[in-house]
């Protein structure tokens, strides 16, 4: 005999109703009454054919396509004024790799006295200023530089402070020209006076040449001195020796270092200079070409 239990409004036979469920939503519902958007059909379009040109017409010629330059392209250094005091040497003369380079010795070579070269500081010394030096080899001298100083406190009535010339004056003959540096006043500030007893060559960048060439005008020497644009990377010929002017930088745009090649070695002069990767106008430092000459070996 078996006990069998029905629920309230079910009757034998009949299955049970069912539960009252709770409803429960979803976020990602869905609505049957939007259809879904079908992605939109790309159709390419042929190339259109070029039509020859009727008779009496000319061809269309073709569009060029422009290229922007990145703007570190476009910067460049404003263009001085042209002038014909100053004279552009294009190329300047080439030191060849061949003689720069010590060939070596053969086994029982008696080794080849050099020619001794003599450097001599007419200023910028121990002193802030007056920045002058001379290089001397047999019968051949140039000059780096020719500044002038500011008076002390307690030089009275002195407006400006000069090298001593004497020395170039008794050697006179044997000066092949100046070189320059950068246009500071510690640099190029005592040519003016200098030029009026030693009528030499000059040899600068494009900008220092132009500071000089204002001092010429106001000292009255305009037209009477040879300016010579040198280039970095351009080596110019003093006699027995030979000057390779090399990109710096400083707190004045066009500044260079020189490497003086003489039958002695090479010799390193800098002048100011700072190792500057931004600046303002021109180009950073030539530093592997002063790796180059350390490897070879300087004085």
């Amino acid at each position: 005999m078996t006990n069998e239990t029905t629920k309230p409004g079910a009757e034998l036979g009949q299955s049970p109703a069912p539960k009252n469920k709770r409803r429960t939503y979803t976020k990602n519902r869905t609505n049957t009454n939007y259809q879904k958007a079908e992605p939109a059909k790309v159709t390419e379009e042929a190339p259109k054919e070029t039509q020859p040109p009727k008779e009496g017409q000319t061809a269309a010629p073709p569009k060029k396509r422009t290229y922007r330059k990145p703007y570190s392209q476009n910067r460049t250094q404003p263009a001085l004024k042209q002038n014909n005091n100053i004279k552009v040497t294009e190329p300047a003369i080439v030191v060849s790799e061949e003689l720069e380079e010590e060939k070596p010795k053969k086994r029982g070579q008696k080794a080849q006295r050099k020619t001794p070269v003599r450097i001599i500081p007419l200023g910028g010394l121990n002193e802030i200023g007056k920045n002058m030096t001379c290089y001397e080899c047999g019968q051949d001298m140039f000059i780096v530089d020719c500044g002038l100083a500011f008076p002390s406190s307690d030089m009275f009535g002195v407006d400006l402070v000069i090298p001593d010339f004497s020395y170039i004056e008794k050697n006179f003959e044997n000066l092949r020209g100046i070189v320059l540096t950068h246009g500071h006043e510690d640099h190029i500030g005592a040519l003016p006076f200098f030029l009026k007893k030693f009528n030499v060559p000059l040899y600068g960048t494009a900008l220092t040449l132009g500071l000089v060439e204002g001092k010429l005008k106001e000292h009255g020497l305009l037209g009477k001195v040879t300016l010579n644009v040198i280039k970095p990377r351009q080596t110019i010929k003093m006699g027995c020796m030979a000057v390779e002017f090399i990109r710096v930088n400083h707190s004045i745009p066009d500044a260079v270092a020189f490497a003086i090649h003489t039958p002695a070695g090479i010799i390193i002069q800098t002048g100011d200079f700072k190792v500057d990767y931004s600046p303002i106008a021109g180009e950073v430092i030539d530093i592997p070409r002063f790796a180059q000459l350390g490897n070879r070996g300087v004085l």
